[in-house]
């Protein structure tokens, strides 16, 4: 089986749901949040909210999907990012807004998941990845990698 493309179809997922998160809440608010939370929450309205979704959860899902499916060297370490960006934005959620909903578990579960797969995916690869085959004298002749 090729996990390179269960993780990527996985990081989709996550990236489609993030962009209509993410859009519903920035296109004012189509998805009906409640304006009440938030209150004590550093944001007057949830356009901020959606905004940082897309670029917090649904770019980095993208970038590492695309990176899995080009077999890129670069791979291991952007799913790596874009999980823990999934966890982070979650428990950026729990902390600020101080509410819990039931799609935070599922989702903190699939960036946890994303995580996981990504280390079992690549585990054969050196740990740095392509930083392991540079060298600062290649980096200076302007070598690449492959």
């Amino acid at each position: 089986m090729r996990w390179n493309r269960v993780l990527a179809a996985i990081e989709l997922l996550v990236a489609a749901a993030a962009v209509y998160g993410g859009v519903g809440l920035a296109w004012d608010n189509r998805l009906g949040m409640l304006d009440s939370w938030l209150a004590g929450s550093p944001f007057h309205s949830w356009l901020w909210p959606g905004v940082l979704l897309l670029l917090v959860v649904a770019a980095p899902m993208t970038v590492a999907a695309v990176l899995e499916l080009r077999a890129s060297p670069w791979a291991a370490p952007a799913s790596l990012a874009a999980g823990g960006a999934q966890v982070a934005w979650i428990a950026a959620q729990l902390y600020v807004f101080q509410l819990y909903h039931v799609l935070q578990p599922v989702m903190l579960g699939f960036g946890l998941l994303v995580m996981a797969l990504a280390l079992w995916a690549h585990r054969t690869e050196p740990a740095l990845g392509p930083v392991a085959r540079l060298s600062g004298r290649d980096l200076v002749r302007g070598r690449s990698w492959r």
